[in-house]
């Protein structure tokens, strides 16, 4: 019976160990920054910040980060989505980024009459080379488009004026 106790215990004392020894993490993920996307808007600052907060808020995100006084805005970290992010494999683009994050970061310049937002996508994950799509930029600055539109528009055979 002592035998077979001290079997057992040797057995549970030898699987804690394995145990504690497979818990530590054996690849840390590096951040990969895009290059950022930048559109020029015929608003104000002010007006293009609040813009870039609500089109963020309806797309979403949760806002880590606001600075009103520079124009800058974070978001936290969100897991990559099935088209927001790819690996370049042998000259093709490999949307299976399982286990990668991504926050945006926005910043906004006052330039001419305007304002210039540029939207940077930052990537974290132990796949090396991860690329965003420039999807989610895209739907963002659709967004600050619309929030930015004039209320009175005027179509012509040119376009909104």
């Amino acid at each position: 019976m002592r035998v077979v106790s001290k079997l057992g215990l040797g057995f549970f004392l030898l699987s804690l160990v394995a145990a504690w020894g497979c818990s530590k993490p054996a690849l840390y993920g590096s951040t990969m920054e895009s290059p950022p996307m930048v559109h020029y808007f015929d608003v104000p600052p002010q007006e293009a910040f609040r813009a870039a907060k609500e089109s963020l808020l309806f797309r979403g995100y949760s806002i880590k980060q606001e600075d009103a006084q520079n124009f800058t805005l974070e978001t936290y970290w969100q897991a990559t989505t099935a088209d927001s992010h790819y690996v370049e494999v042998f000259r093709r683009k490999d949307y299976g980024t399982v286990g990668a994050y991504y926050r945006l970061f926005v910043k906004i310049k006052p330039r001419n009459n305007g304002s210039s937002v540029s939207i940077t996508n930052v990537a974290k994950s132990f796949i090396s080379n991860v690329k965003s799509s420039q999807r989610e930029e895209t739907e963002v600055m659709d967004k600050i488009a619309d929030f930015t539109r004039k209320r009175d528009i005027q179509v012509t055979n040119i376009g909104l004026q």
